[in-house]
């Protein structure tokens, strides 16, 4: 019994003694690589903390899947902000597998390497701001497709035209994505 007792509080005692850092909703790490993924509609909410928990344990590459139809500009452009802030420190690869939409293109553009599955879906279109006045709608358009035009091989012009000036959305595929440089290739 003095034995049973002895190696139990030894095992407490290495359990809640041990320094864990425990990892933050949606993070992984394999083989000093770490993984985030978003899904569904674009949310800010899990990667600040996933940021923070792969600089402080020195991960220096993040693979993030974007698996998104999009969400609001404002998260999109805190996400993005989020990752630049770490950017010297960490280098992301972007992956779509299925559709990286509106919001879920834009995140999908903030990384250093961009790649693809052969079934990968895009589409942008301008903003929709609802309760947004034309003219800040209009700024919001044109910052991001700017945005678009300095992360890929297309103009600004090219980027508008591909959505008629506002008028459509552009859905596109994987190869369509890697001929205008908004891919880098393909997952292998």
């Amino acid at each position: 019994m003095k034995k049973r007792l002895i190696l139990f509080t030894v095992c407490l005692l290495l359990f809640f003694g041990c320094d864990k850092t425990k990892m933050p909703y949606g993070v992984g790490v394999k083989n000093g690589v770490g993984s985030f993924v978003f899904k569904g509609t674009i949310a800010s909410t899990y990667i600040p903390d996933a940021l923070k928990y792969f600089s402080k344990n020195n991960i220096r590459q993040v693979v993030i899947e974007v698996h998104s139809p999009g969400g609001s500009l404002f998260e999109v452009w805190r996400i993005i902000s989020l990752l630049e802030s770490y950017d010297n420190e960490i280098k992301y690869q972007t992956r779509a597998l299925g559709l990286a939409g509106s919001g879920g293109f834009m995140v999908f553009l903030a990384g250093d390497e961009r790649l693809v599955s052969r079934h990968a879906s895009f589409m942008w279109h301008n903003t929709k701001g609802y309760g947004i006045d034309e003219e800040a709608n209009k700024m919001f358009d044109d910052r991001s497709n700017a945005y678009i035009a300095s992360r890929t091989d297309m103009t600004i012009d090219q980027v508008r035209e591909k959505i008629k000036n506002g008028e459509k959305d552009w859905y596109f595929g994987a190869k369509e994505a890697i001929a205008l440089g908004i891919a880098h290739g393909y997952i292998e």
